[in-house]
Protein backbone atom coordinates (compact mmCIF):
# COMPACT_ATOMS: atom_id res chain seq x y z
CA UNK A 1 0.00 0.00 0.00
CA UNK A 2 2.74 2.54 0.96
CA UNK A 3 4.41 1.61 -2.68
CA UNK A 4 1.00 2.19 -4.38
CA UNK A 5 0.59 5.44 -1.87
CA UNK A 6 3.96 7.21 -3.39
CA UNK A 7 3.08 6.33 -7.05
CA UNK A 8 0.36 8.42 -6.80
CA UNK A 9 2.58 11.15 -4.65
CA UNK A 10 4.74 11.44 -7.26
CA UNK A 11 2.33 11.53 -10.08
CA UNK A 12 0.18 13.89 -8.19
CA UNK A 13 3.42 16.10 -7.78
CA UNK A 14 4.38 16.09 -11.65
CA UNK A 15 0.33 17.51 -12.45
CA UNK A 16 0.94 20.33 -10.22
CA UNK A 17 4.22 21.47 -11.77
CA UNK A 18 3.15 20.80 -15.67
CA UNK A 19 -0.01 22.74 -16.34
CA UNK A 20 -2.32 20.96 -18.83
CA UNK A 21 -5.63 21.96 -20.06
CA UNK A 22 -8.09 19.69 -17.40
CA UNK A 23 -10.20 18.58 -20.30
CA UNK A 24 -7.27 17.27 -22.45
CA UNK A 25 -5.99 14.06 -20.63
CA UNK A 26 -7.66 12.15 -18.03
CA UNK A 27 -8.64 9.29 -17.12
CA UNK A 28 -12.35 8.03 -16.62
CA UNK A 29 -11.61 5.59 -14.05
CA UNK A 30 -9.24 5.39 -10.87
CA UNK A 31 -8.50 2.02 -12.29
CA UNK A 32 -4.72 2.77 -13.47
CA UNK A 33 -1.84 5.26 -13.22
CA UNK A 34 1.42 6.72 -14.58
CA UNK A 35 4.12 7.81 -13.47
CA UNK A 36 7.60 9.29 -15.13
CA UNK A 37 11.22 7.39 -14.55
CA UNK A 38 14.12 9.86 -13.88
CA UNK A 39 17.27 9.00 -16.42
CA UNK A 40 20.53 10.94 -16.14
CA UNK A 41 19.71 13.27 -18.31
CA UNK A 42 16.47 14.29 -16.35
CA UNK A 43 16.83 18.15 -15.21
CA UNK A 44 14.13 17.71 -11.80
CA UNK A 45 12.38 15.47 -10.05
CA UNK A 46 9.37 17.09 -11.21
CA UNK A 47 7.22 14.20 -12.06
CA UNK A 48 7.34 14.84 -15.67
CA UNK A 49 10.23 13.58 -18.36
CA UNK A 50 11.88 16.86 -18.40
CA UNK A 51 15.25 16.01 -20.06
CA UNK A 52 18.25 17.59 -21.82
CA UNK A 53 20.95 15.96 -24.25
CA UNK A 54 23.52 17.19 -27.28
CA UNK A 55 21.83 17.27 -30.90
CA UNK A 56 22.31 13.99 -32.46
CA UNK A 57 22.72 12.01 -29.33
CA UNK A 58 20.17 9.46 -28.01
CA UNK A 59 18.74 8.13 -24.94
CA UNK A 60 16.39 6.31 -22.78
CA UNK A 61 13.25 7.59 -21.40
CA UNK A 62 10.69 5.53 -19.78
CA UNK A 63 7.65 5.44 -17.24
CA UNK A 64 5.59 2.94 -15.35
CA UNK A 65 2.19 1.95 -15.33
CA UNK A 66 0.27 1.11 -12.59
CA UNK A 67 -2.18 -1.37 -12.95
CA UNK A 68 -4.52 -1.29 -10.03
CA UNK A 69 -7.63 -3.32 -11.02
CA UNK A 70 -7.14 -7.43 -9.78
CA UNK A 71 -7.31 -8.24 -13.64
CA UNK A 72 -5.31 -8.03 -16.87
CA UNK A 73 -5.55 -4.98 -18.80
CA UNK A 74 -4.11 -4.21 -22.32
CA UNK A 75 -3.00 -0.16 -23.08
CA UNK A 76 -2.43 1.64 -25.75
CA UNK A 77 0.32 4.24 -25.75
CA UNK A 78 0.99 7.44 -27.84
CA UNK A 79 3.44 9.62 -28.26
CA UNK A 80 2.44 12.97 -29.48
CA UNK A 81 3.19 16.73 -30.13
CA UNK A 82 1.90 19.46 -27.54
CA UNK A 83 0.10 21.90 -29.33
CA UNK A 84 -2.68 24.90 -27.60
CA UNK A 85 -6.48 23.80 -26.94
CA UNK A 86 -9.02 26.37 -27.45
CA UNK A 87 -8.40 27.73 -23.99
CA UNK A 88 -5.33 28.59 -24.28
CA UNK A 89 -3.48 25.63 -22.52
CA UNK A 90 -0.77 23.01 -23.87
CA UNK A 91 -2.43 19.84 -24.60
CA UNK A 92 -0.93 16.84 -26.61
CA UNK A 93 -4.14 14.39 -25.80
CA UNK A 94 -4.71 14.25 -29.83
CA UNK A 95 -2.32 13.79 -32.50
CA UNK A 96 -3.42 17.09 -34.06
CA UNK A 97 -0.22 20.03 -33.52
CA UNK A 98 -0.04 21.59 -36.64
CA UNK A 99 1.47 25.37 -37.14
CA UNK A 100 3.58 27.15 -40.03
CA UNK A 101 6.35 27.16 -37.51
CA UNK A 102 6.66 23.69 -36.22
CA UNK A 103 9.61 22.53 -37.77
CA UNK A 104 10.88 20.35 -34.92
CA UNK A 105 7.59 17.62 -33.73
CA UNK A 106 8.97 15.87 -30.99
CA UNK A 107 7.22 12.73 -31.51
CA UNK A 108 9.04 12.23 -34.55
CA UNK A 109 12.08 11.85 -32.06
CA UNK A 110 10.33 9.12 -30.02
CA UNK A 111 10.38 5.39 -31.27
CA UNK A 112 7.62 3.73 -30.53
CA UNK A 113 5.64 6.54 -31.23
CA UNK A 114 2.82 3.73 -30.36
CA UNK A 115 3.03 0.35 -28.90
CA UNK A 116 0.28 -1.85 -26.82
CA UNK A 117 1.51 -3.08 -23.03
CA UNK A 118 -0.62 -5.69 -20.81
CA UNK A 119 -0.05 -5.27 -17.12
CA UNK A 120 -0.81 -7.54 -14.87
CA UNK A 121 -3.61 -6.92 -11.80
CA UNK A 122 -2.02 -5.08 -8.99
CA UNK A 123 1.90 -4.88 -10.89
CA UNK A 124 3.52 -2.37 -11.95
CA UNK A 125 5.02 -2.31 -15.92
CA UNK A 126 8.03 -0.24 -16.70
CA UNK A 127 7.52 1.02 -20.05
CA UNK A 128 10.97 2.03 -22.19
CA UNK A 129 11.14 4.37 -25.45
CA UNK A 130 14.11 5.64 -27.28
CA UNK A 131 14.55 9.50 -27.74
CA UNK A 132 16.93 10.54 -30.18
CA UNK A 133 17.65 14.10 -30.12
CA UNK A 134 17.64 16.35 -33.61
CA UNK A 135 20.83 16.30 -35.20
CA UNK A 136 20.50 20.51 -35.69
CA UNK A 137 20.99 22.55 -32.89
CA UNK A 138 17.57 25.04 -31.71
CA UNK A 139 17.23 26.75 -28.74
CA UNK A 140 14.19 26.40 -26.98
CA UNK A 141 12.46 23.05 -25.71
CA UNK A 142 10.61 20.73 -28.17
CA UNK A 143 7.28 19.48 -25.93
CA UNK A 144 4.51 16.66 -26.39
CA UNK A 145 3.30 14.06 -24.09
CA UNK A 146 3.09 10.70 -23.66
CA UNK A 147 -1.06 9.03 -23.65
CA UNK A 148 -1.58 5.94 -21.97
CA UNK A 149 -5.45 4.67 -23.08
CA UNK A 150 -6.57 1.61 -21.68
CA UNK A 151 -8.42 -0.94 -24.17
CA UNK A 152 -11.73 -1.53 -23.01
CA UNK A 153 -14.80 -3.18 -25.43
CA UNK A 154 -17.39 -1.21 -27.02
CA UNK A 155 -19.88 -2.46 -24.10
CA UNK A 156 -17.11 -1.64 -21.31
CA UNK A 157 -16.32 1.78 -22.75
CA UNK A 158 -19.71 3.31 -23.27
CA UNK A 159 -22.86 3.48 -20.83
CA UNK A 160 -26.81 4.85 -21.27
CA UNK A 161 -28.32 7.36 -19.42
CA UNK A 162 -32.04 7.31 -18.09
CA UNK A 163 -32.82 9.58 -21.48
CA UNK A 164 -31.47 6.58 -24.32
CA UNK A 165 -27.93 9.26 -24.35
CA UNK A 166 -24.86 7.00 -24.58
CA UNK A 167 -22.17 8.23 -22.63
CA UNK A 168 -18.36 7.31 -24.05
CA UNK A 169 -15.68 6.84 -20.88
CA UNK A 170 -12.69 7.86 -22.04
CA UNK A 171 -10.02 5.67 -20.18
CA UNK A 172 -6.68 7.45 -20.47
CA UNK A 173 -4.29 9.49 -18.59
CA UNK A 174 -0.84 11.32 -19.93
CA UNK A 175 2.33 12.01 -19.04
CA UNK A 176 4.37 15.32 -20.25
CA UNK A 177 7.50 15.25 -22.07
CA UNK A 178 10.05 18.37 -22.27
CA UNK A 179 13.16 18.23 -24.29
CA UNK A 180 15.99 21.17 -24.65
CA UNK A 181 19.99 21.21 -25.64
CA UNK A 182 20.72 23.15 -22.52
CA UNK A 183 20.13 21.78 -18.70
CA UNK A 184 18.76 25.51 -17.93
CA UNK A 185 17.01 26.66 -20.80
CA UNK A 186 14.79 29.60 -20.03
CA UNK A 187 13.22 30.57 -23.61
CA UNK A 188 10.25 32.96 -23.38
CA UNK A 189 7.39 32.39 -25.89
CA UNK A 190 7.11 34.98 -28.29
CA UNK A 191 3.45 36.28 -29.67
CA UNK A 192 2.12 37.55 -32.75
CA UNK A 193 -1.57 37.69 -34.29
CA UNK A 194 -1.90 35.82 -37.71
CA UNK A 195 -5.34 37.26 -38.31
CA UNK A 196 -8.54 38.05 -37.23
CA UNK A 197 -12.23 37.11 -38.30
CA UNK A 198 -16.06 37.32 -37.41
CA UNK A 199 -18.04 34.77 -35.78
CA UNK A 200 -20.91 33.49 -34.17
CA UNK A 201 -22.25 31.24 -31.45
CA UNK A 202 -25.76 29.98 -32.95
CA UNK A 203 -26.67 28.40 -29.51
CA UNK A 204 -25.23 30.93 -27.17
CA UNK A 205 -26.85 33.90 -29.51
CA UNK A 206 -23.16 36.10 -29.31
CA UNK A 207 -20.75 37.34 -31.78
CA UNK A 208 -17.61 38.89 -32.43
CA UNK A 209 -14.55 38.37 -33.76
CA UNK A 210 -11.42 35.43 -33.08
CA UNK A 211 -8.02 36.98 -33.55
CA UNK A 212 -5.60 34.06 -34.38
CA UNK A 213 -2.72 34.39 -31.74
CA UNK A 214 0.55 32.37 -32.90
CA UNK A 215 3.91 31.42 -30.03
CA UNK A 216 6.14 31.33 -33.18
CA UNK A 217 9.16 29.99 -31.36
CA UNK A 218 9.94 27.33 -29.11
CA UNK A 219 9.71 29.26 -25.80
CA UNK A 220 7.30 28.29 -23.39
CA UNK A 221 5.92 29.97 -19.82
CA UNK A 222 2.99 27.94 -18.15
CA UNK A 223 1.32 31.30 -16.65
CA UNK A 224 0.29 34.20 -18.63
CA UNK A 225 -2.48 36.44 -18.64
CA UNK A 226 -4.18 38.36 -21.39
CA UNK A 227 -5.96 42.03 -22.09
CA UNK A 228 -7.19 42.24 -25.50
CA UNK A 229 -8.69 45.50 -26.82
CA UNK A 230 -10.72 46.14 -29.95
CA UNK A 231 -11.61 49.73 -31.22
CA UNK A 232 -12.56 51.27 -34.71
CA UNK A 233 -10.17 52.36 -37.23
CA UNK A 234 -9.47 55.64 -37.45
CA UNK A 235 -10.37 57.42 -33.89
CA UNK A 236 -13.82 56.04 -33.06
CA UNK A 237 -13.44 55.80 -29.68
CA UNK A 238 -16.92 55.49 -28.35
CA UNK A 239 -16.51 51.62 -29.84
CA UNK A 240 -14.37 49.40 -27.52
CA UNK A 241 -14.63 45.71 -26.89
CA UNK A 242 -12.54 44.09 -24.27
CA UNK A 243 -11.73 40.26 -23.61
CA UNK A 244 -9.50 38.89 -20.48
CA UNK A 245 -8.18 35.95 -20.39
CA UNK A 246 -5.60 34.26 -17.46
CA UNK A 247 -3.17 31.53 -16.82
CA UNK A 248 -2.67 30.88 -20.23
CA UNK A 249 -0.02 28.23 -21.30
CA UNK A 250 0.59 28.38 -25.22
CA UNK A 251 2.77 25.34 -26.53
CA UNK A 252 6.01 26.34 -28.24
CA UNK A 253 5.18 27.00 -32.25
CA UNK A 254 1.40 26.70 -31.84
CA UNK A 255 -1.60 28.96 -32.27
CA UNK A 256 -5.05 29.27 -30.98
CA UNK A 257 -8.19 31.59 -31.71
CA UNK A 258 -8.57 34.05 -28.76
CA UNK A 259 -12.01 35.21 -28.59
CA UNK A 260 -13.50 38.47 -28.45
CA UNK A 261 -17.15 38.32 -27.42
CA UNK A 262 -19.11 41.31 -29.07
CA UNK A 263 -22.10 40.44 -26.45
CA UNK A 264 -25.21 42.08 -27.49
CA UNK A 265 -23.35 44.46 -29.95
CA UNK A 266 -24.30 43.77 -33.37
CA UNK A 267 -21.60 43.04 -35.91
CA UNK A 268 -20.91 46.09 -38.14
CA UNK A 269 -18.90 46.55 -41.19
CA UNK A 270 -15.65 48.55 -41.35
CA UNK A 271 -12.05 48.46 -39.95
CA UNK A 272 -10.24 48.09 -36.75
CA UNK A 273 -7.57 47.52 -34.94
CA UNK A 274 -6.86 44.98 -32.18
CA UNK A 275 -4.48 45.38 -29.33
CA UNK A 276 -3.57 42.66 -26.75
CA UNK A 277 -1.08 42.88 -23.79
CA UNK A 278 -0.10 39.51 -22.41
CA UNK A 279 1.74 39.71 -18.95
CA UNK A 280 3.46 36.83 -17.26
CA UNK A 281 1.44 35.80 -13.57
CA UNK A 282 4.59 36.90 -11.82
CA UNK A 283 4.68 40.11 -13.46
CA UNK A 284 8.32 39.63 -14.73
CA UNK A 285 7.86 39.37 -19.16
CA UNK A 286 5.08 41.09 -20.96
CA UNK A 287 4.21 41.42 -25.09
CA UNK A 288 2.22 43.76 -27.00
CA UNK A 289 0.62 42.51 -29.97
CA UNK A 290 -0.84 44.92 -32.57
CA UNK A 291 -2.86 44.03 -35.60
CA UNK A 292 -5.36 46.07 -38.13
CA UNK A 293 -8.27 43.69 -39.72
CA UNK A 294 -11.53 44.54 -41.48
CA UNK A 295 -14.87 43.29 -41.23
CA UNK A 296 -17.37 43.26 -44.67
CA UNK A 297 -21.02 43.90 -45.45
CA UNK A 298 -21.35 40.12 -46.07
CA UNK A 299 -19.38 38.83 -42.65
CA UNK A 300 -21.77 41.34 -40.43
CA UNK A 301 -24.75 40.42 -42.32
CA UNK A 302 -24.57 36.38 -41.74
CA UNK A 303 -23.18 36.31 -38.71
CA UNK A 304 -25.62 38.98 -36.86
CA UNK A 305 -28.40 36.41 -38.74
CA UNK A 306 -26.59 33.57 -37.70
CA UNK A 307 -26.85 34.78 -33.84
CA UNK A 308 -29.98 35.69 -33.64
CA UNK A 309 -30.40 39.17 -34.97
CA UNK A 310 -32.75 40.16 -37.51
CA UNK A 311 -32.14 42.53 -40.27
CA UNK A 312 -33.84 45.94 -38.27
CA UNK A 313 -35.86 47.71 -41.54
CA UNK A 314 -37.50 50.35 -39.31
CA UNK A 315 -35.02 52.93 -41.48
CA UNK A 316 -36.92 51.79 -44.96
CA UNK A 317 -40.01 51.98 -44.11
CA UNK A 318 -39.57 55.51 -42.05
CA UNK A 319 -37.69 56.25 -45.55
CA UNK A 320 -41.28 55.11 -47.81
CA UNK A 321 -43.48 57.01 -45.24
CA UNK A 322 -41.64 60.22 -45.83
CA UNK A 323 -41.54 60.26 -49.42
CA UNK A 324 -45.24 58.75 -49.48
CA UNK A 325 -46.00 61.32 -47.46
CA UNK A 326 -44.14 64.02 -49.47
CA UNK A 327 -46.26 62.49 -52.77
CA UNK A 328 -49.35 63.17 -51.32
CA UNK A 329 -48.27 66.94 -50.37
CA UNK A 330 -46.50 67.14 -53.88
CA UNK A 331 -50.08 66.17 -55.33
CA UNK A 332 -52.33 68.14 -52.75
CA UNK A 333 -50.61 70.83 -53.93
CA UNK A 334 -50.58 70.54 -57.74
CA UNK A 335 -54.27 69.66 -57.72
CA UNK A 336 -55.60 72.50 -55.46
CA UNK A 337 -53.29 75.19 -57.85
CA UNK A 338 -54.85 73.77 -60.81
CA UNK A 339 -58.28 73.82 -59.45
CA UNK A 340 -57.70 77.42 -58.60
CA UNK A 341 -56.81 78.57 -62.21
CA UNK A 342 -59.59 76.55 -63.71
CA UNK A 343 -62.17 78.49 -61.16
CA UNK A 344 -60.61 81.93 -61.59
CA UNK A 345 -62.10 83.59 -64.85
CA UNK A 346 -60.26 85.03 -67.91
CA UNK A 347 -58.29 88.29 -67.28
CA UNK A 348 -59.03 89.78 -71.10
CA UNK A 349 -63.12 89.42 -70.75
CA UNK A 350 -62.57 91.77 -67.24
CA UNK A 351 -60.89 94.29 -68.98
CA UNK A 352 -63.40 94.72 -71.96
CA UNK A 353 -66.20 94.59 -69.66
Amino acid sequence: MKKIDYFFGVLFLGFCFFIVSSSSVQAATADFGVKANYNDHQTAENGIIDVYGDAGSSQNISFSILNKDDKRHKYNVYVHTAYTDSNGQLDYSKNIANDPTLNLKINRYVQPQKQTVYVDGGEIKTVSLRLNIPSNNFKGFLMGGIVVKLVKSAKESSSVTSNGTVLRNNYQQGLPIRLRHVKDEKKAPNFRVRYVFAFADKTMKTRGVKANLQNYVKGYNADINVKATVTRRPDDHKFKKIAKQTHISPAPNSNYNYQIDWGKTPLQAGDYHLHMKLTTNDKTRSWIVDKNFSISNEDAAKYNKLSGIKPNYMWLWILIAILVLLLVLGLGVYFGRRNQQKNQPPMNNYNQR
